[in-house]
């Protein structure tokens, strides 16, 4: 399978992630130059793009899969709350890339403040007029191991509306088994989680003990989500295609 990623940021952890699963990045974008240095050297066989190319689907490659979390600050808790109002909201140019190049699979990722403010709710609609069904995970860090529990929503989107006839046969645990068992997804898509004995954080900065201090300087760990997550995701639907496709 091949991925193409949005809002890559330093880290783009959906690209490490499918890395790790065995999925080929095709091209990455990224708006800020002063990341590209550092996909360049994580991701050096990917294609590169600024958004300032104007890019979609004169020059982005079709893939399988498209990932990205688009920024976060409209729907944030810690912010305004503007939402769609936000001259930051940049859910409608990942729409519009997804809905030219129309990815077999498509994979968001944002704050939990999304589902307040209806933010999730029009990434669902827009998703839905054009084809695709969706699903929403509540999947925190902790849940993956991590010392912080950092919520995030994960919405999933496929567009094989024949193939998931297949699927209403097929017993989810098989799937599942694939990737580990990690995380145990609830009837509303939620993690259910059993939690561990947290590890004492500094007094100063909200980052777990461990993390360097310069990755607050660069901005990167805000700009990325934890791999782990995305790793689980990415098996799951690797596994699930199969059966699609068969």
């Amino acid at each position: 399978m091949t991925m193409g990623s949005l809002y890559s940021g330093e880290i783009d952890a959906f690209a490490y992630a499918a890395q790790q699963v065995g999925i080929e990045v095709k091209w990455q974008v990224e708006k800020r130059y002063e990341a590209h240095k550092y996909l360049k050297k994580n991701n050096p066989k990917s294609k590169k793009f600024f958004y300032d190319d104007k890019v979609g689907k004169a020059n982005l490659e079709g893939v399988d899969i498209i990932c990205g979390g688009d920024p976060c600050q409209p729907s944030s808790t810690a912010g305004l709350g503007l939402g769609k109002a936000d001259h930051r909201y940049r859910w409608p140019q990942m729409f519009s890339i997804c809905g030219e190049l129309r990815p077999n699979w498509i994979v968001n990722e944002n704050v939990v403040g999304s589902i307040s403010n209806m933010v999730l709710d029009q990434k669902i609609s827009d998703l839905e007029s054009i084809g695709y069904t969706c699903q929403a995970y509540n999947i925190p860090a902790i849940s993956v191991g991590a010392h912080h529990e950092r919520q995030r929503i994960f919405l999933v989107a496929n567009s094989n509306v024949q193939g998931r006839r297949k699927l209403l046969h097929t017993d989810a645990n098989t799937i599942f088994e694939a990737c580990g068992e990690t995380i145990t997804l609830g009837a509303q898509g939620n993690a259910f989680l059993q939690f561990e004995e947290r590890h004492a954080e500094p007094a100063l900065f909200p980052f777990p003990h461990g993390i360097p201090d310069h990755i607050i300087r660069l901005g990167a760990a805000g700009n990325s989500i934890v791999s782990p997550i995305p790793v689980i995701l990415l098996t799951c639907i690797k596994e699930i295609d199969k059966i699609l496709n068969q």
